[in-house]
Formats: structure tokens, sequence, C-alpha cells
């Protein structure tokens, strides 16, 4: 079994209770959320959520009046966000079935940190290309020195495949592709998260 496999399986079997443990989360990152959409101010502006989960990053932006699409690979994940009346669509993160400069924003919180670090140039270059000439993305990571996959008590049974970075290490990564605006530091206690809000230029 690959780490696609097994990350589809476990947001599969445990949609229901990783809705319920992230619910609340939003309110942690929401000045970073709210800065994102302010630069966002065309009409008919579209917003990418990749690796959306059960869409409660979705139904922020949809309470703003963006047009949102909730973009992931596991269909118990994209079956809570259809009964929320998302647009869903299924697919790859590493592999986005969408025409170049699609979206004017891309919002990928604790969703690339499922591939491995071989493979994250790669998405982060395919979020490029589907973002409009200085469309906005931003990015949460959470911050270690660990690869590979890992079993939570919080999901039995079933494992996870991450990468974690360092904060140098990731900067670099995105440095490349775009150009750095904001970031921050969060410390939950049992996790740091480094979070990034960039700018695309073609």
């Amino acid at each position: 079994m690959n780490y696609k496999e097994i990350n589809m399986k476990t947001y599969d079997c445990y949609a229901c209770e990783f809705q319920e443990r992230t619910k609340d989360y939003l309110p942690y990152i929401i000045n970073d959320a709210n800065e994102f959409v302010s630069g966002l101010q065309e009409l008919e502006t579209v917003i990418l959520d990749l690796g959306s989960g059960p869409g409660r990053d979705s139904m922020f932006f949809r309470s703003k009046g963006y047009n949102v699409v909730s973009f992931d690979i596991s269909c118990g994940m994209l079956r809570l966000c259809k009964e929320k009346e998302l647009r869903a669509i299924r697919g790859d993160l590493e592999d986005l079935p969408f025409l170049d400069n699609t979206f004017h924003g891309v919002w990928a919180y604790t969703s690339l940190l499922n591939i491995p670090k071989k493979r994250f140039p790669h998405a982060l270059n395919e979020v490029r290309r589907v973002l409009k000439n200085e469309g906005r993305f931003y990015i949460g990571m959470k911050e270690g020195r660990f690869e590979g996959e890992l079993e939570s008590e919080k999901y039995p049974g079933c494992k996870r495949f991450f990468s974690l970075y360092e904060m140098n290490e990731l900067e670099a990564y995105l440095a490349e592709p775009f150009e750095i605006e904001r970031k921050s530091r969060l410390n939950l206690g049992d996790a740091v998260f480094l979070n990034y809000l960039c700018r695309a230029f073609h």
C-alpha cells in the first residue's frame, strides 16, 4: 500500500471523527484566513480549498461570498462536503485536474504534509500552475524532523503518511515558485504549525 492509499484509507474510515476533532480549529488561524481573502477582491473570485477535508474552511470562504471548490482524495471527506452543499471534486493533490490560471486563491491547510518531500516541489508547481498571476497561496504545515508513516491513538488501526519541516527548509521550497508575504508559527502544545501566505508570479 503506497502513501496515498494509506492516507485515503484513514480519512475514509475516520472522516466523521476527523471533522469532530478539527471543527473548532479555524479560530486559531482566523486572522490569516481574513488576510488571505482580503487580497481577493475581484468579481467572481474562485478559491481552491486544496485537501479540504470535511469542508470546514470551504464553509468559511463561502460565508464570505466566494466561489469555493472543495478538493480532496478522500470520498469520505467529500461526502461530508456534499452534505454541506459545497462544490466537491475528488482528485490527487499532486496532479490537479484544472486548467492553468484557474484560481484567484489556493488554500492548503495541513494537506500537503501528507505527501513525501521528494514530491513536494512538484505539488507546489501544480499550485502555481492553476493560480492566476498574482494569485494568493496559503499553506500550513507541521514543524519537525520526520518523514514516514505514523499510527495515531486518535485513529486506531490506521496510519497516515507525514512530512514535517523546519522553518528554513520549508521557506526554501516555497521561495522557488512563490513570493512569501507573511508567515506565522502557531504552537498548540502537541504540535507546532508553520503558516505562510504567498503570492504567485508568472
